[in-house]
């Protein structure tokens, strides 16, 4: 879906306040912003920001949380 402020903006603006995250608490936070957002949208945005070397994934063994972003700059 096409939306007025890319996910990337959103999530980048998010992690600027809070610097690092949890992958739910990322899910909550963009979905505050857009509610039909799907966690596949986010993961696609989140990989796009990584390639850019903005963030950093980070795998994590916890079920609820598989993933723990952090912003580089």
């Amino acid at each position: 879906m096409r939306r007025p402020v890319p996910l990337e903006y959103i999530i980048v603006s998010i992690l600027r306040t809070k610097k690092e995250l949890w992958f739910s608490d990322l899910v909550q936070a963009v979905r505050a912003y857009y509610p039909d957002a799907t966690e596949s949208e986010i993961l696609k945005s989140l990989m796009r920001l990584e390639l850019s070397r903005i963030i950093v994934v980070e795998s994590s063994a916890k079920k609820d949380n598989p993933y723990y972003i952090r912003l580089l700059q």
